[in-house]
């Protein structure tokens, strides 16, 4: 059984000026939202083996904002290609996983994840199933193969999807 977690960054700051779009930082309410989703994940008994973290400012911050409590959760996997991915480069980054590993966290941005975490439980369509999937949620689906490379749309059973509480104005 391997188990994928898809976490998206917390809110991002807008009105500050920033040369590129990857050095955007947290905003106020984003430090907060990481600090609601850092308490639900430091009682939880969720696991990654591997965490593959955007290098865009906002997820690294999210990640590091988890990690300043929780020191289960492995040191962060830099990989660009999540940056600007879709669901199908989400996908073929989940392929490329070591077989020795059980649990991967996958931190990044939408429309991306969204995307990914609905047709891994739903199946391929060009629209996401989800109602919503904000800043800081956090889906936790389950895959019955032992191989990554089985993965496929349709392939996982929910296991978990946590929205932070309303923090301020959506």
């Amino acid at each position: 059984m391997k188990q994928i977690y898809l976490l998206r960054h917390a809110k991002s700051e807008w009105d500050e000026p920033y040369d590129s779009d990857l050095e955007r930082s947290l905003s106020k309410r984003g430090k907060e939202q990481a600090k609601a989703l850092r308490e639900y994940l430091k009682e939880s008994r969720f696991e990654f083996d591997q965490c593959l973290v955007s290098p865009a400012e906002r997820t690294l911050k999210t990640y590091a904002s988890l990690r300043k409590e929780i020191l289960r959760f492995p040191k962060p996997d830099l990989r660009e290609a999540i940056y600007d991915a879709d669901k199908e480069d989400l996908l073929f980054l989940l392929h490329g996983l070591s077989p020795s590993v059980r649990s991967v966290c996958l931190v990044g941005h939408n429309p991306g994840l969204e995307e990914l975490g609905s047709a891994l439980l739903f199946g391929e369509s060009s629209h996401t199933k989800f109602q919503k999937f904000p800043t800081a949620s956090f889906l936790g689906l389950s895959f019955s193969n032992e191989s990554w490379k089985d993965l496929s749309w349709g392939s996982c059973q929910l296991a978990v999807f946590w929205i932070p509480g309303q923090i301020g104005k959506e």
